[in-house]
Formats: structure tokens, C-alpha cells, sequence
């Protein structure tokens, strides 16, 4: 029988990873094209298009030219392929779906749209046009089943990476230390900073991120700042960064900076589960475009959080603490104030750290990429 031939279609920058990891699973039994970025290249994807890390309303206006570029690309495409695997970024990918279906294409949805939190409608979308769901949070199963879609929860991809780039090693004192001097790093405390893996986020949260290094003893504190793949920042702020000798910026190495720090500031989204996955305690920073909060606060209901290990909890109704999130109002003097209790007072840090371990439990030792990729096989051949 000869090779099938697979679209699969990322967004931005966390679904190109997921991409590419499904991607080294596929490879020796597909032809595979996709929309993505480096590391799907690098796995062995022939991209027709790039990814465009638009995200919120006012960021994709000004890309949508490039959207519409990169969804008339993919149309073209379905015609030669046998099946289509759709990575989240629901507002292209439900349309590119209903053009798959048209031409009797099978069509595999990979990280489901978050119908939980906002536009529950396109349940009916997902039912029409999608012949499968693999899920990657726990309670996700739960909406589909309801709608009778085949589905399956598959854990989540960022395991896998925390694995590939930590490998087995249990996390103790000497893997911290070996890491620190790694990174030449010998300050006791260390704290990163997650500024985003998009530009309007960097652009937002790290001159925030900048004063927050200045409030801290610069020979007490170290602060690590991983940059998001498929990004590189402005010039500018490195030259800033540059200034300070008690900052470190290195390339991807989300899980290896979190894995040495005592604490990390986060823009929320998936680092908020790298984080989690860790256990390491952490601050969830939050704001967008004044406008687009205010439709979001109108069209998200039911929703009391915004951080994964957060929503999480709230879903499975887990009786206990909660990671702080600061939302829109980001006053520094706040943000300080809940870092110095993160680190100097052990039992809410503990109360912290333990309520992480009861949410990393649902992730753990599951092989998001190898459950999907026979899903796959199943669905293709």
C-alpha cells in the first residue's frame, strides 16, 4: 500500500511543538505537510506555510493578511492528502475542517478549542467536521463524550518535552546544582521570568518583567528569562537585559530553567503547566488590549480562573489553595509583595507546592504524541 499523505496544521508556537513531536511519530508511516515552524521542519514535516503567532483580537487584524494567505494554501493542499490533523487554533482550523469534510477527507482534531470556557456552540462545528478528538486536558473528555464525538484524553504533549529535555533524572539537589553551573549560575535563589511565546506578550510583559528584576538584591537573586521557540527579542530589550549581571537568557530551556528555580512569573498560558509539571511555585500575570478583555469578560462564562493548574482544579472541584493570578491590574508592588511570600513563608509556599502535585498527577507518564500518532493509524489506513 502506498504512503499516505498528512496535513497537519499548527497555529503558533506551542502547537508547532506538539506538531513536530507527533510529527517523529508519524514520519515512517506518512507523508507529512503541514503549516509550522522550525521544529516541525526539523521532524520531518514539508511545510507549505509558516506559523503567524497571532493571537487576540487586535493581534490578528494585523495579520490576517498572511492568514488568509496561509488558508487558501491549505485548501489547495487538501486536495492531495488523504487525512488532516487539526493542532487547536480553532478559528482557521474549524473552516479548514469543513473544507476537509467536503472532499471526504478524514479529519483528526489534536488539542481541543477551549468550548469549556467560551463559544460552547462549535460542539456542533467539531461534530459535523471532525471525525475524532484528542484531548490533553483530564475533564476535556467529559464535553465530548456528552456530544457523543469520538474522543480520547491523550495526556499532554508537555510532559513529553519536560522529558526529552530533563530526561529521567529525579529532580534533587545535586540535578539542580549540576544545572546551575550549567548555566554558571551560583545565586541561592533564582526566579524566571515567562514573558510569553508571542510578540505582543513580550512586547507588554517585560517591561514589567525588567522593573520586577530591579526590586530583588541582584547578589541574592538570579533571574532566568527562556525565550519561546520561533522567537527572538527586539534588539532593544537585550540591550537591557544586557545591562543587568544577575540575568540570563537562554534559548527554549523552559523546563530547565524552571527545574532550578524557587519561583517563576508567568504570562499565563501552557508555561503555567511546564511550571506545573515541576511543582514550582509561581505567579500567573495576565493583560491584554483593554477592549479585548472587556469582549472576553462578556463572551467567558463560568470560567473563575485563567491559569491551567487553576482551571484544572476548578473543573475537577479540587478543594484547595490556588495559584495566584494577577489579571489586567498589574501593580508591581503587588506582584512583588506575593513573590517575597512565595519564597519567605514556607507553609503557604508548601500549601502551593503540594496543591501543583495533586494537578501534575494527571499528567503524568502519559505519551501524548505515541497515543496520537496510533490514533492516527487507525483513522488514515
Amino acid at each position: 500500500m502506498p504512503q499516505r499523505k498528512l496535513l497537519i496544521i499548527s497555529g503558533e508556537t506551542s502547537g508547532e511543538l506538539y506538531g513536530a513531536l507527533l510529527a517523529s511519530h508519524l514520519k515512517n508511516n506518512f507523508q507529512l505537510l503541514g503549516i509550522g515552524g522550525k521544529h516541525m521542519k526539523e521532524a520531518g514535516v514539508d511545510l507549505i506555510a509558516h506559523i503567524t503567532n497571532a493571537f487576540g483580537l487586535f493581534e490578528i487584524f494585523r495579520q490576517i493578511k498572511k492568514l488568509k494567505g496561509n488558508f487558501k494554501i491549505a485548501e489547495e493542499t487538501l486536495k492531495e492528502i488523504d487525512g488532516l490533523i487539526l493542532i487547536d487554533f480553532p478559528d482557521f482550523n474549524l473552516k479548514l475542517a469543513k473544507k476537509a469534510k467536503a472532499l471526504g477527507k478524514k479529519v483528526l482534531y489534536y488539542v481541543s478549542p477551549q468550548i469549556w470556557a467560551w463559544r460552547r456552540s462549535r460542539i456542533k462545528l467539531l461534530k459535523k467536521y471532525v471525525d475524532y478528538m484528542a484531548v490533553i486536558l483530564p475533564f476535556e473528555e467529559h464535553f465530548y463524550r456528552e456530544a457523543k464525538i469520538p474522543v480520547k484524553y491523550v495526556g499532554h504533549p508537555m510532559y513529553e518535552i519536560m522529558k526529552k529535555e530533563l530526561g529521567d533524572t529525579p529532580l534533587n539537589e545535586d540535578t539542580k546544582k549540576r544545572l546551575k553551573e550549567k548555566l554558571k549560575i551560583s545565586n541561592s535563589k533564582v526566579i524566571t521570568l515567562m514573558p510569553g511565546s508571542r510578540p505582543s506578550e513580550i512586547e507588554q510583559k517585560m517591561p514589567l518583567m525588567l522593573n520586577i528584576i530591579e526590586l530583588f538584591d541582584k547578589n541574592s537573586f538570579h533571574f532566568i528569562i527562556p525565550k519561546a521557540p520561533n522567537i527572538e527579542f527586539p534588539s532593544k530589550l537585550m540591550n537591557k537585559i544586557r545591562q543587568k549581571n544577575n540575568v540570563t537568557v537562554i534559548n527554549e530551556q523552559a523546563f530547565t530553567a524552571l527545574a532550578i528555580s524557587d519561583l517563576a512569573v508567568i504570562t499565563s498560558g501552557t508555561a503555567t503547566l511546564q511550571a506545573t509539571l515541576l511543582n514550582i511555585p509561581m505567579i500567573v500575570v495576565y493583560k491584554v488590549n483593554p477592549l479585548s478583555y472587556l469582549i472576553g469578560k462578556i463572551l467567558i462564562r463560568g470560567i473563575k480562573h485563567i491559569s491551567l493548574p487553576n482551571v484544572v482544579a476548578d473543573f475537577l472541584k479540587i478543594n484547595s489553595v490556588r495559584v495566584p493570578e494577577f489579571i489586567q491590574d498589574l501593580r508591581i508592588d503587588k506582584i512583588s509583595e506575593e513573590m517575597n511570600k512565595l519564597i519567605d513563608d514556607f507553609q503557604y509556599r508548601n500549601q502551593i507546592i503540594n496543591f501543583l502535585k495533586s494537578i501534575s498527577t494527571h499528567f503524568q507518564k502519559k505519551e501524548a504524541s505515541k497515543e496520537v500518532s496510533m490514533l492516527c493509524i487507525d483513522l488514515f489506513y
